[in-house]
């Protein structure tokens, strides 16, 4: 609802597609942006708005995976 009202008050079309994976990420990773960390060449990651080196935690199913991008929480 809350979303729903801040589209319609930007004016902005309220449309569902659950088929378009990109826009989902998209969607994701913009509400989350203080919570993204990129994968740097040492396999470490850092954070995007305040540059802060962090880890996977070594249970965690992408340790072994290594997705360039992370959102956290």
């Amino acid at each position: 609802d809350q979303l729903e009202g801040l589209l319609e008050r930007v004016e902005i079309e309220v449309m569902s597609n659950p088929g378009d994976l990109e826009a989902i990420r998209k969607a994701i990773t913009s509400g989350y942006f203080p919570h993204c960390a990129r994968l740097q060449r040492n396999g470490s990651y850092t954070t995007i708005k305040h540059p802060q080196t962090v880890h996977i935690h070594p249970s965690s199913g992408l340790a072994q995976v290594l997705p360039k991008w992370v959102v956290y929480h």
